[in-house]
């Protein structure tokens, strides 16, 4: 799900609120960052540790759903890094042109190319130590089979990943595609962008789409919320073009379905017994490729946005301590992530509800420290 911003590390800059009468030089509106994003996104990517550990029972494991919900952070956080992109490049095609969206659409992918190859390439080479002195706690997916060469280039090719850091893998082909998403936004051509993402989402359930299934699962994802980013400043404005009891309608139906979405989830989860259909697998489960994923996921996100955006100032002055520097630096965030949950399981496993719910809480802590030091911070691209 760059700042992680998985990948799409929004600078600084990047914003929702505009300061009113706070112009730069070339008088477009100063931007600031949207805290409320920033929340959500350091919320998604600081819990991915606890879910990809999969240490149950725990307390963070009581909601985080460990992507069994009917639509889970990992679909938010690539929505998130879709909105920013969708925001940024709008700004570059604006002021520089076409040519500049390119460019820094192309330079993300491949700064995120060259780690997320650096890291399948560093946990192989551990996975394979560890299974040749019969440490069996790998992660699941690791090639111990092919030559040192075959490995190499299935990895430069991006047809073979490996570890807790995968999404890059993903993001890579996202930013490649991402001028052309611009490009079709700004001739207003959004309907197109959401049917062809939304078709990609759909051909791996039809037909053998290989290595490139985890782009087509999650790329639906990322432009959607690219599409919702580029038209941000109209979606800002909206309240202020409806009725007053218009909006309020709108936004209360929101937030209700968001939590309705993730209450009956939750429900669902505990009691499977009350979802054994298989229609039910295929439109919400089916690996995460249901096919009502990608229209219930933007109608969670909204409300959950809504939602944290009522209490901001709040959440901002308690939890927002840890959650706002993870959503500020979320892929030196996720990387970290990686590399704890792919090692603790060499150390010890899963126990009991206070045990794992330590564990957990331990490693986002360490990753907290680790963030405050920018331990080898020169090694992730900002």
């Amino acid at each position: 799900m760059t700042s992680l911003l998985l990948p799409t590390a929004p600078t600084a800059g990047v914003t929702a609120r505009v300061r009113s009468g706070a112009r730069p030089a070339g008088g477009a509106p100063k931007r600031e960052r949207v805290v409320t994003l920033d929340l959500m996104r350091g919320y998604y990517v600081g819990v991915l540790a606890a879910i990809h550990l999969g240490y149950l029972p725990s307390l963070l494991g009581l909601f985080d759903g460990h992507g069994g919900l009917l639509t889970s952070e990992a679909e938010g956080f690539f929505m998130i890094s879709g909105l920013l992109v969708g925001m940024l490049r709008r700004r570059d095609l604006e002021r520089h042109g076409m040519a500049r969206v390119v460019r820094n659409s192309w330079q993300r992918a491949g700064r995120l190319y060259v780690v997320a190859v650096s890291l399948t390439l560093l946990f192989s080479c551990v996975g394979r130590l560890a299974v040749a002195h019969g440490r069996p706690q790998v992660k699941v997916g690791l090639d111990d089979h092919s030559t040192p060469l075959a490995l190499v280039v299935n990895a430069l090719t991006l047809r073979y990943t490996y570890g807790w850091a995968d999404f890059l893998t993903f993001y890579v082909p996202m930013f490649l595609l991402a001028p052309l998403a611009v490009w079709l936004l700004s001739r207003r051509l959004a309907a197109l962008v959401l049917l062809a993402a939304y078709a990609g989402f759909v051909l791996p359930s039809c037909y053998d789409t290989g290595s490139g299934s985890p782009f087509l699962q999650w790329g639906v994802y990322f432009f959607l919320g690219m599409t919702a980013g580029y038209h941000w400043d109209d979606l800002r404005r909206l309240p202020t073009r409806m009725p007053p009891g218009t909006w309020r309608v709108l936004r209360t139906g929101l937030i209700v379905a968001a939590l309705l979405l993730y209450a009956v989830g939750t429900v669902l989860l505990y009691h499977p017994d009350l979802a054994s259909s298989a229609g039910y697998d295929s439109l919400f489960q089916n690996n995460r490729l249901g096919l009502l994923r990608p229209l219930v996921a933007p109608v969670s996100f909204a409300g959950t946005y809504l939602l944290i955006r009522r209490f901001e100032e709040p959440i901002a002055r308690t939890a927002g301590k840890v959650l706002l520097p993870f959503g500020r630096s979320s892929l030196y965030v996720y990387v970290a992530q990686s590399f704890f949950v792919f090692l603790v399981p060499f150390a010890f496993g899963a126990r009991g509800f206070w045990f794992n719910t330590v564990i957990d809480l331990s490693i986002i802590a360490a990753i907290q420290l680790a963030l405050r030091a920018r331990f080898l911070a020169f090694l992730v691209p900002a």
